[in-house]
C-alpha cells in the first residue's frame, strides 16, 4: 500500500516538523535582534563614533508600518496552520481508504465534504482592515466561490481573485509582500495559497477528486492519483510557511532596527551585527524555495 500523505517512513521530515524547524529558526534570529536591548548600557566617553555607529543613524525606517504588517503575517499564519490540518486529515483518509469497506469509504466522503467546506471558509478570510487575506491586490469581495450540486456538495472551487501581490516599503532597502494570491496559475509572481501551477498543489481539486474517488469506491485511483496529489499540497503548503518565516524575520528585524535608531545607551551597533545573520537567513529561505519551485516537475515526490 502507498505510503502516508505525512511521508511517515521516508526520509523526508513531516510537514508538521519541518514547519516548526522553520518556525524555531525564526525565534532564534528574532532573539538575536531584541536581545541588544537588554545589555548594560556603555558608559559615556568621549571617543570617535564607530562606522556601524553612523550607518545606523544613517538608515530611515518605517517601525510602526512593519508592527502592522506583522498582524497580516500572523493572520496568514494562523490561516496557513489550519488549512494544513485539512491537507493532514485528508491525508490521512486517502491512506486508509485503500483497505477500508464501501460503507467506511462513503463515511469517509462525507467527512471530506466537510474538510471542503472548512477549506473554502479558510481561505475566504478576511483581515483586520476588512479585506479579504488571500484575493492578492484585488481583495474586495471572498476570492474563492464555492459550486454545489443539487445535495449541496461542492463540485467545483472558483478563483475570482488576482494572482497580483502589493509591495510593501519600509525604507532604507528594506521592503516585503505579505499578500498571498489565492491561486496563481502563471509561470511567475507570487505561489498562490491552494493552487499554483509551479509546485503542482491544488487542495480543493484534489479533495474533490478524493470525495468522488470514495464515494465510487475507486481505491486505485485513490493510490494512484490522490494519495500522491495530497502529498504536493503538503510541500506546496510548506513553501508558504517558509515565506511567512522570511517575512516575520524582515518585519522583526525593522521594528528591532527602528526602535534601536531611537536609542541613544550607544548599543546600537551590535544591532547592526545581528543583521547579517538574519540577512543570510533571510537569503537561504528565499534560496530554499526558488529551488524548489525549479525541481524537475517529472521527479517522484518521496
Amino acid at each position: 500500500m502507498a505510503g502516508k500523505v505525512n511521508r511517515i517512513g521516508t526520509n523526508r521530515p513531516s510537514t508538521t516538523s519541518r514547519v516548526a524547524a522553520a518556525k524555531a529558526a525564526r525565534a532564534a534570529a528574532v532573539d538575536s535582534v531584541g536581545g541588544v536591548r537588554g545589555t548594560e548600557p556603555v558608559d559615556e566617553v568621549s571617543r570617535p563614533e564607530s562606522p556601524a555607529s553612523i550607518a545606523m543613524k544613517s538608515l530611515e525606517l518605517d517601525g510602526t508600518k512593519a508592527a502592522d504588517l506583522k498582524v497580516r503575517v500572523e493572520a496568514n499564519e494562523r490561516a496557513l496552520d489550519d488549512l494544513q490540518k485539512v491537507q493532514s486529515k485528508a491525508g490521512d483518509i486517502a491512506d486508509k481508504a485503500a483497505e477500508a469497506t464501501p460503507e467506511a469509504m462513503n463515511t469517509a466522503a462525507g467527512k471530506v465534504d466537510q474538510l471542503l467546506e472548512e477549506g473554502v471558509s479558510i481561505a475566504n478570510r478576511k483581515a483586520e482592515e476588512g479585506g479579504f487575506l488571500f484575493g492578492g491586490d484585488q481583495a474586495k469581495e471572498a476570492p474563492f466561490e464555492a459550486q454545489k450540486d443539487a445535495k449541496g456538495k461542492i463540485t467545483e472551487v472558483s478563483y475570482r481573485g488576482s494572482s497580483g501581490v502589493d509591495v510593501e516599503e519600509l525604507g532604507s532597502g528594506f521592503s516585503v509582500t505579505t499578500d498571498i494570491p489565492g491561486e496563481n496559475t502563471g509561470v511567475a509572481g507570487a505561489i498562490g495559497l491552494v493552487k499554483d501551477s509551479r509546485t503542482g498543489g491544488d487542495l480543493f481539486g484534489n479533495l474533490i477528486s478524493l470525495r468522488d474517488n470514495l464515494l465510487t469506491n475507486e481505491k486505485e485511483a485513490i493510490v494512484e492519483r490522490d494519495i500522491p496529489a495530497l502529498r504536493k499540497d503538503a510541500e506546496h503548503l510548506i513553501q508558504h510557511f517558509g515565506e511567512v518565516s522570511a517575512n516575520q524575520m524582515m518585519l522583526d528585524t525593522v521594528v528591532a532596527l527602528a526602535a534601536d535608531i531611537q536609542t541613544e545607551d550607544g548599543q546600537a551597533m551590535s544591532t547592526i551585527d545581528k543583521l547579517g545573520n538574519i540577512q543570510y537567513a533571510l537569503h537561504r529561505a528565499t534560496v530554499d524555495n526558488r529551488n524548489f519551485i525549479q525541481q524537475d516537475p517529472l521527479r517522484p515526490v518521496n
